[in-house]
């Protein structure tokens, strides 16, 4: 995996990190990791070569000053150092920034003055003074390399020098594979996305010049911040190159994070390679498909070194009575409290080895490991070597096919993609071994099936007019436009433009089945007489859908405007046979992507399923009689003439999936309504469709935000939907948006919050930005749950996260399971995202549990250990559409828009950070 962050001061890498383990593997230092490296042709440039030192650092990377004028070596005369560039702009602190807003308010009160610290500590800018690129291997990778360093320290310990030396052999091979991955991403990133901006990019003048000479350093990290294993180097990359020209200037970010995908390509594969060259070993891609582990590594193995992705309050009992057999004595404060930090989720903390040297690390992990996996760190060294077989080969493979399969993944994914997007879908179905001995031509080989790719694409953008005749000095050292964002450009496969263009001329036809004006008049005049009053905005799109004559047209709405409503109104005009004379019977079909929005179509009376399982159950009507027949429930969902089918939420359907459905629906002379909000959460795959339909045909537009009692609140949330980020000061004032500081303590207080709330008797949501926070956050909770009384301790464990999983567990299904409906008695099989109560555990692993209705499913082993997850944290993906009493979510820098659109515009309160 390769992340890229903005860097501001290298603090955390000098003193937390390169305080000099230089003897990092004899255990004679106890704290702090080995020293970095100097990288990168710019570094060479100004004679930066060999370790870091911290003075340098601090002085290149904080103030931006040049190593080769004098007096760069004296900190006294810094201050008259010629820089690399300009040093960037002068932001006022927090205090000057409180200070000017008591300036305007010196009559404020003390909860005032506290509201304008926070919004202060807000304002605060920053110059981002580096980029820090970081490779982290696979967990597996880490394992293995723990396991080779253990059994060299047992051999140096019993005074057998050669074996250690041998040991030590196996363990470096996977270090210089490490680094030899981490170069070449970072040789890549610089070739492909070294560039700077210069000129004004607001309009046409802006152009990019070549910035390829990098600045950087690297810092090998042993451990996570939570003492677990797990290899990775930092990379910061300070944000200054020297162009062309001479002149040094700040680095195009997005160009860099635009090519971080196919970088991490690079790296992990050239990593694989060079280990299976040097050392034999084999990597087989996960059942799940993200990446490649080392063969002979197991699973389980790999979860135990996870304590940040793990609850493990059944195994604490475990492992202090395996220190007990080991010592011979109950386990201290100190080290009870080491070993519990693998049975228990702990705040995230800043980077510190506790005084452990490497060998108390080492006896921790093996010890840990034992629980599950014969023999420790021993039996996982032996394990991956008796894997390696006679020696990886490299399998024969058609490039045809992999640009195949890779552009049917990348498209599958996005509606339009970059070429380092099709670069890391290259890399996915590449098989899992090559043969290339040093790893030194993946880069090359990804460019050659990149190019081959891009044959069978459609670039989306167009060209400027006069780019390929632009004279040298305005082309980029490739040969590109410097008009041309690099990597920026957009494509897509010819299907997925024929697909989209046939789903937009669909918009146009106006023969479709409808309701005469006079027939939806007389509709909405009973409604009116009935006490049911429609807003203006309500009737208007009521009696649109009805009349129009639409085969495909759109209602779009904001949060809490009324679309289910509406929908369900349309139902009930739509379905009545009084309205439609002799036009015979009408009927309505509700589709959702998630479950919980089908559930809502179903509470406003709409026979409703699953997108996927309406989708296969076309599919099987429309196959041979005899297969179709097996499958006698299926007669129902096969439409007629003059029915309509409702997709909500429709943004969350892929392209593909929509242009299934309206296929289906085309076929039979039906109508297709799709109900959503464009910016709320988008499509997990490749979206986009309803916004390109909403725009190109019939748009039905409800304004109105009905859902909240408070006036404030339905301007704000409308505010909030087009972007307005002043908006937010809004929500702070009414105490509905808390500063909780960092993001650790924003979880903190939401979790308190949401485990009031349930104790209390209230359906809470607790929501966070990724799956990972989620399953950390329901490790913790469960913690809690198990210590309350509330929720077994024993459970089975959940290999999606690694966490377990008792009676009163609250856990969520994550992949459809159709195929367990009739297993064990199941009326029906899971649907992704439900969530159940475990009601029993059964020793094969499986887990009974119920619905939120009260319906009992069985959830067989291999189901629960691949697919099933804790549920008291999720994702707003979870959340789309779902009612509930209260809500906690957690919003940082990384909560995109739409996620922050939706979250808050749920009851409750949201943490920022």
């Amino acid at each position: 995996m390769l992340t890229i962050g903005p860097g501001y001061s290298p603090d955390y890498l000098l003193k937390e990190v390169a305080t000099g383990r230089e003897n990092y593997y004899t255990g004679a230092v106890t704290d702090g990791e080995p020293p970095g490296r100097w990288w990168g042709r710019g570094a060479e440039q100004l004679g930066l070569t060999g370790l870091v030192d911290a003075q340098d650092m601090r002085a290149v990377f904080e103030r931006f000053l040049d190593p080769r004028a004098e007096g760069f070596r004296d900190p006294a005369r810094w201050d008259e150092v010629a820089t690399l560039g300009h040093t960037g702009r002068r932001f006022k602190t927090e205090e000057e920034l409180y200070s000017l807003a008591l300036e305007q308010e010196p009559n404020a009160s003390p909860e005032r003055r506290a509201e304008l610290r926070v919004e202060a500590g807000k304002k605060v800018r920053q110059n981002v003074a580096f980029l820090d690129v970081t490779f982290s291997v696979q967990k597996s990778v880490t394992l293995l390399h723990t396991a080779f360093n253990a059994e060299e320290q047992k051999a140096r310990t019993a005074g057998d020098v050669e074996t250690a030396e041998a040991w030590g052999r196996f363990r470096g091979a996977v270090e210089d594979a490490i680094w030899a991955g981490n170069n070449a991403a970072l040789e890549y990133l610089s070739k492909k996305a070294g560039y700077s901006r210069i000129g004004h990019h607001g309009g046409a003048a802006g152009r990019y010049v070549d910035a390829h000479d990098w600045v950087g350093a690297s810092f090998f990290q042993h451990d996570s911040r939570d003492h677990d294993p797990q290899l990775h180097i930092h990379n910061p990359i300070l944000n200054r190159a020297q162009g062309p020209d001479g002149q040094w200037r700040t680095l195009d970010g997005r160009s860099i994070f635009r090519w971080r995908g196919a970088a991490g390509a690079v790296a992990e594969r050239t990593t694989e390679e060079r280990l299976s060259h040097a050392l034999g070993v084999r990597f087989a891609t996960r059942p799940d498909g993200r990446s490649r582990e080392v063969v002979g590594v197991a699973p389980e193995a790999t979860a135990l070194i996870s304590s940040r992705r793990r609850d493990v309050t059944a195994k604490a009992a475990e492992l202090i009575t395996a220190f007990e057999e080991r010592f011979g004595r109950a386990p201290n404060g100190l080290e009870r409290d080491r070993l519990s930090r693998q049975a228990t989720f702990a705040t995230r903390r800043l980077k510190t080895h506790d005084g452990e040297t490497r060998a108390q690390l080492l006896d921790r992990i093996d010890i840990t490991l034992r629980s599950e996996v014969a023999d420790g760190l021993a039996g996982v060294a032996r394990s991956a070597l008796d894997a390696r077989g006679p020696g990886p080969s490299a399998e024969s493979w058609s490039p045809q096919a992999v640009i195949e399969t890779a552009l049917a993944d990348v498209q599958s994914r996005k509606s339009g993609w970059t070429r380092s997007d099709l670069t890391r879908t290259i890399n996915a179905a590449l098989p899992d071994h090559l043969g290339l001995a040093d790893g030194g031509d993946v880069a090359k080989l990804l460019d050659e099936l990149a190019d081959e790719g891009l044959r069978y694409a459609v670039a989306l953008d167009a060209e400027r007019p006069g780019a390929s005749a632009l004279p040298a000095e305005l082309q980029l050292a490739n040969g590109d436009s410097a008009y041309q964002a690099p990597g920026g450009q957009l494509f897509a496969t010819p299907d997925q433009l024929r697909t989209e263009r046939i789903l937009v001329a669909a918009t146009a036809d106006r023969d479709g089945p409808a309701l005469a004006p006079h027939q939806a008049a007389r509709f909405l005049e009973g409604l009116r007489e009935s006490g049911i009053e429609l807003g203006v905005d309500q009737a208007a799109a009521v009696r649109g859908v009805l009349t129009s004559g639409a085969r495909l047209e759109s209602l779009v709405g904001p949060a809490g405007t009324g679309k289910s409503f509406v929908v369900g109104t349309l139902a009930k005009a739509w379905t009545d046979p009084a309205l439609h004379g002799e036009a015979g019977e009408r009927r309505v079909f509700g589709l959702a992507t998630s479950q919980v929005a089908t559930d809502v179509l179903a509470g406003e009376g709409l026979t409703s399923r699953n997108v996927a399982r309406w989708l296969a159950t076309q599919g099987r009507l429309a196959a041979p009689t005899a297969e179709a027949g097996a499958h006698s429930e299926d007669s129902a969902w096969r439409l007629r003439a003059g029915d309509m089918v409702v997709v909500d939420e429709s943004a969350m359907t892929d392209t593909a999936a929509m242009a299934a459905i309206h296929t289906h629906v085309d076929n039979a002379g039906a109508k297709l309504l799709l109900v959503g909000d464009h910016k709320q959460l988008a499509a997990v795959g490749a979206g986009g469709g309803m916004e390109l339909l909403a725009g190109a045909g019939a748009r039905y537009e409800l304004a109105d935000a009905r859902r909240f009692t408070a006036d404030w609140e339905r301007a704000a949330s409308l505010r909030l939907r087009a972007g307005d980020e002043r908006v937010l000061a809004d929500y702070h004032r009414h105490g509905r948006l808390l500063d909780s500081g960092n993001p650790e303590q924003a979880e903190a207080s939401a979790s308190r919050a949401w485990l009031a709330d349930t104790l209390a008797g209230r359906r809470s949501l607790l929501l966070v930005d990724t799956n990972e926070r989620a399953a950390r956050l329901s490790a913790q909770l469960r913690a809690e749950l198990v210590r309350l009384g509330r929720v077994a301790e024993q459970g089975v464990p959940l290999g999606l996260h690694g966490t377990y999983a008792g009676v009163g567990d609250l856990v969520e299904a994550r992949a459809n399971g159709w195929h367990l409906a009739g297993v064990e008695g199941n009326r029906r099989g899971p649907i992704n995202r439900e969530t159940y109560q475990v009601t029993a555990v059964r020793d094969d692993g499986a887990l009974e549990v119920t619905t939120r209705d009260g319906q009992p499913i069985v959830l067989p082993a291999d189901y629960v250990a691949e697919n099933v997850a804790l549920a008291y944290a999720s994702t707003v993906h979870s959340a789309q559409g779902a009612t509930v009493d209260t809500s906690h979510t957690v919003v940082t820098p990384r909560t995109a828009p739409s996620a922050l659109y939706v979250g808050m515009n749920r009851p409750g309160r949201w943490r920022g950070s």
